[in-house]
C-alpha cells in the first residue's frame, strides 16, 4: 500500500503514464477509448502541485506536461524522420512545446478563476489551440485529440454533428469529469455530490456512444452507384519516381488499370504527383503523359481519368503575380508551381484543382523571411521543393456523362475536417483522395493517414475512393468503414462500386462551431483575468 501511494505521488511516473496512454490511442489498434482517461494522471500531477502552493507551480506543471507530450508526439510521429530528420525533430519538439504551453496557461487561469471555471478553461484552451494550430503557418493536424478514435469509428458516428475537433472537446471534458469524480471519492465528499458526478459522467460517455452505435448499425446508403478503378502503381518515391521517365510510369499505371477491368468504369483514379514534369497548364495537351492518357481513354469514351501532377501556371501581367510566384530575372513574367489533381476526359477536356493545404517546410515555408535559408534542409515530398501556390476556394470536377461531382483532396488535405466540408459545399457528392505516403516507409505514418480519411467519411457522409502510390489504397463507405483495400508496397488496383450522396450533414453546414466557441470563451476569460489584474494594480 505504501509503495502504491509513492507511485501515485511520483509526478514523473504519472506524466509518463499520460504520454503512454495517449501514444496507445495513435497505434494501429482500436485503443481509442483509452484517450478518455489519458489526461487523468496529468490532472493528478496538477492537484499535487496546487497543494504545494509553489509560486512556480505553472512552470513545474509545464515541465511535466512537456514530458508527457514529448512521449506522445515522439511515439506517434517518429516516422517523419524517414522523410526528414530535422523535420521530425522540429515537429515533435514544437508540437509538444505548444501543447505544454496550453497546459501552463490553463494552470495559471485555474489558480485565478477557481476549480469550476478552471476546468472550463482547460477544455476551451485546448480546443482553441487545436483550432488555431491547424489554421496557422505551422499547421499540423495530425495530433488532434479527436483523431484518436479513427480505429473505433463505431463510437464516433456523432462526428457528423461536431467534427473531430468536437471530439477533442468531448475527450477533454470526460477526462476532467473522471478526475474530479476520483478526487471527490478520495476526499470522501458527500455521497450525493459523488453520485451526481457519476451520473453526469455516465451520461456524457454513454449518450454519444449509444447514439453512435445505433447510427452505425442502422445507417443505409442511398443507392447511387459509381464504378471506380483505383490504381496503386507502387513506384518508389526515393529511388524511382523522380529518376525514371514519367511516361514509363504512366504506362505502368494504365497497364495496372487494364488488368483490373470488367466493364468500363466511371473513373480511373491514380495517385498524387503521378505526372512529375511540371508542365504549364495551358499547354497540358502537348504533354506526352497527358497525350498517352488521352490515347488510353479512346477505348473508354465514358470514363474520366483522375490523376495527380506537378503543374505550373504562367503570369504575363505583373498585376497577376502572386506572393508564391517565381518571378523571372527581368520581371517580364512569373509562374506558380502547384501540386495538382487533374480530371482528363476522353474529349480532351482537362480540369484542374490545386492542393491548398500545404505541408509546412516542404510545399510551403512558414514565416518565409526567417525560414527561406533552410529550404534545402527538407526533403522533397511532392515533386519539387519550395513554396507552392494554392487556390482560394474548393472546386469540384464536372462529369459531362452524369451528375457525379467528385471533390479531390490531395494528400495532406484529407487530415482537415472543416476544409473537406468545403468540397461538399461546392457540390461534391463523392470524395476522392490521391496521395503518396511512400516517404514514411512501412511505419504508422501511412496507416494513420489512411485512418483519418475514415473520419472525413463520417463528417461529410460521402463515400471515399483513396489512391495511394504505395498504399494504403482503399474504399471507405459513408459510415467510415474500409470495405476494400490494398496491401502496403504492392502493385495493385481496386475495382469497386461506391454510392454518391447529396445529403448535407450538420457539420458540413456549420463546420467547426465548437472550436470557434471555445476560442471565444478563452478570449473572454483571458480578458477577465487581465482586467482583474489591472484593477488590483490601480
Amino acid at each position: 500500500m505504501f509503495r502504491l501511494k509513492n507511485i501515485v505521488k511520483n509526478k514523473l511516473f504519472l506524466s509518463a503514464i499520460s504520454g503512454i496512454l495517449l501514444s496507445l490511442t495513435w497505434a494501429n489498434y482500436p485503443t481509442g477509448i483509452l484517450v478518455l482517461i489519458a489526461f487523468v494522471p496529468l490532472f493528478i500531477v496538477l492537484e499535487q502541485i496546487l497543494k504545494t502552493n509553489n509560486k512556480n507551480g505553472g512552470l513545474v506543471f509545464f515541465s511535466y506536461s512537456l514530458f508527457s507530450f514529448l512521449i506522445w508526439n515522439a511515439c506517434s510521429t517518429w516516422w517523419i524522420m524517414h522523410a526528414s530528420i530535422p523535420g521530425a525533430i522540429a515537429t515533435i519538439c514544437l508540437n509538444s512545446f505548444f501543447m505544454a504551453l496550453v497546459m501552463y496557461l490553463s494552470f495559471s487561469c485555474f489558480k485565478i478563476l477557481g476549480r469550476k471555471i478552471g476546468y472550463l478553461v482547460f477544455v476551451s484552451n485546448w480546443v482553441a489551440f487545436e483550432y488555431l494550430l491547424i489554421h496557422s503557418q505551422l499547421s499540423w493536424p495530425w495530433m488532434i485529440l479527436g483523431n484518436s478514435f479513427s480505429n473505433s469509428i463505431g463510437l464516433i458516428q456523432w462526428y457528423e454533428f461536431t467534427g473531430h475537433l468536437g471530439g477533442s472537446a468531448w475527450i477533454m471534458t470526460v477526462n476532467i469529469l473522471i478526475f474530479e469524480t476520483i478526487r471527490l471519492i478520495v476526499k470522501k465528499s458527500e455521497k450525493k455530490k459523488i453520485y451526481s458526478y457519476i451520473i453526469g459522467l455516465s451520461l456524457l460517455v454513454l449518450l454519444p456512444i449509444s447514439y453512435s452505435l445505433i447510427r452505425f448499425y442502422t445507417y443505409k446508403e442511398t443507392i447511387n452507384p459509381i464504378k471506380v478503378v483505383i490504381i496503386q502503381p507502387n513506384i518508389d518515391p526515393y529511388n524511382e519516381k523522380f529518376s525514371t521517365p514519367t511516361l514509363s510510369q504512366i504506362q505502368k499505371i494504365t497497364q495496372i488499370a487494364e488488368t483490373s477491368l470488367g466493364s468500363p468504369p466511371d473513373y480511373f483514379i491514380a495517385p498524387e504527383t503521378a505526372i512529375t514534369t511540371g508542365f504549364y497548364e495551358d499547354k497540358a495537351l502537348q504533354n506526352i503523359s497527358v497525350k498517352y492518357i488521352l490515347d488510353f481513354l479512346k477505348d473508354y469514351p465514358n470514363s474520366e481519368f483522375i490523376i495527380g501532377a506537378t503543374t505550373r501556371v504562367k503570369y504575363d501581367n505583373p498585376e497577376d503575380f502572386t506572393e508564391t510566384a517565381t518571378i523571372s530575372e527581368d520581371n517580364s513574367f512569373a509562374h506558380d508551381l502547384f501540386n495538382t489533381a487533374m480530371q482528363i476526359s476522353p474529349n480532351a477536356d482537362i480540369q484542374f484543382y490545386h492542393k491548398s493545404k500545404l505541408v509546412p517546410g516542404i510545399e510551403t515555408m512558414p514565416f518565409p523571411k526567417i525560414t527561406k535559408l533552410f529550404t534545402n534542409t527538407f526533403v522533397n515530398l511532392g515533386g519539387i521543393n519550395g513554396t507552392h501556390g494554392t487556390q482560394e476556394n474548393r472546386t469540384v470536377f464536372v462529369n459531362k456523362n452524369n451528375d457525379i461531382r467528385p471533390g479531390v483532396a490531395v494528400c495532406y488535405e484529407s487530415a482537415y475536417g472543416e476544409f473537406i466540408t468545403e468540397f461538399v459545399s461546392a457540390g461534391a457528392n463523392v470524395l476522392f483522395i490521391i496521395t503518396n505516403d511512400g516517404w514514411w516507409k512501412d511505419t504508422q505514418g501511412y496507416r494513420q493517414h489512411a485512418r483519418f480519411s475514415k473520419l472525413r467519411a463520417i463528417e461529410i457522409r460521402r463515400s471515399i475512393a483513396r489512391s495511394a502510390n504505395t498504399g494504403i489504397s482503399c474504399i471507405i463507405n459513408q459510415k467510415g468503414q474500409i470495405v476494400k483495400q490494398t496491401e502496403w508496397w504492392e502493385k495493385d488496383a481496386i475495382t469497386a462500386v461506391i454510392n454518391a450522396n447529396t445529403n448535407t450533414t450538420f457539420y458540413v453546414k456549420y463546420g467547426d462551431f465548437i472550436p470557434r466557441m471555445a476560442l471565444m470563451i478563452s478570449i473572454i476569460l483571458l480578458a477577465i483575468i487581465i482586467v482583474g489584474k489591472i484593477r488590483k494594480r490601480i
